[in-house]
């Protein structure tokens, strides 16, 4: 579904990624670990055309996108939980969730099956919304583009252990219906939970790649690069 292949990638003279290589498979769920400054979110901008990387591959579906703008990434199937999730304040709920959407698959009333409140509050302008909500609200606008690689860039940060729990849910259920998933995170439990693969990052590079039984054995990794006792 998704592979990055050596990716450099810089912001103006400074060089953040060194030589990323990373992949997803169709309906796979993956974690991206990594403390703050890691590079995780540069990343996920390169995929998706904010940043694009001076060397280096980025396929999707066997497509190579690195060089595309991010509209055309999005139409082809890419779609995209930001970190802050980026939501439109003065909008309302169902404004938000209908700017993006596209035919086939997802639809508004499914989204609103997968997160009840958001029915309660669809016609409330998103910036009263909770943080909880407003992450449910980022997610169900990436799924109403009807891609078939969603990308969450720390959906948890902020958030409540209860609503962490909720995303947690959410993520397994997604991974349940067969969606590829690239999931960037902090929270080491909650990445393992809903992970098939993990990778670690560590200043601008992989340092780690296997499954979340295998580095929660490797004490080393967990402490060097996670601070995980």
């Amino acid at each position: 579904m998704l592979e990055v292949a050596g990716v450099h990638t810089y912001y103006g003279e400074s060089h953040i990624l060194h030589g990323v290589s990373l992949r997803v498979a169709e309906g796979e769920a993956v974690a991206l670990l990594g403390r703050n400054g890691a590079g995780k979110t540069t990343l996920i901008r390169s995929i998706v055309g904010f940043t694009p990387p001076r060397e280096g591959r980025i396929l999707f579906e066997g497509a190579p996108i690195h060089a595309w703008p991010p509209y055309r990434i999005s139409r082809r199937g890419v779609a995209l939980v930001p970190q802050g999730r980026r939501i439109f304040a003065p909008l309302t709920v169902r404004e938000n969730l209908l700017l993006g959407a596209r035919a086939d698959g997802w639809t508004l009333e499914r989204v609103f099956e997968l997160f009840p409140r958001l029915r309660e509050r669809a016609a409330q302008a998103g910036g009263t919304l909770s943080g909880g909500e407003q992450q449910m609200l980022a997610i169900g606008r990436a799924l109403l583009t009807n891609g078939r690689l969603l990308l969450l860039d720390e959906p948890s940060e902020g958030l409540a252990p209860i609503l962490v729990r909720e995303i947690g849910r959410v993520v397994k259920g997604l991974k349940g219906q067969r969606l590829s998933i690239l999931l960037v995170e902090q929270n080491y439990h909650l990445a393992l939970q809903v992970a098939d693969r993990v990778y670690v990052m560590n200043k601008g590079q992989i340092v780690y790649e296997g499954t979340p039984q295998g580095l929660e054995a490797d004490e080393e990794v967990k402490r060097r690069y996670l601070g995980v006792a």
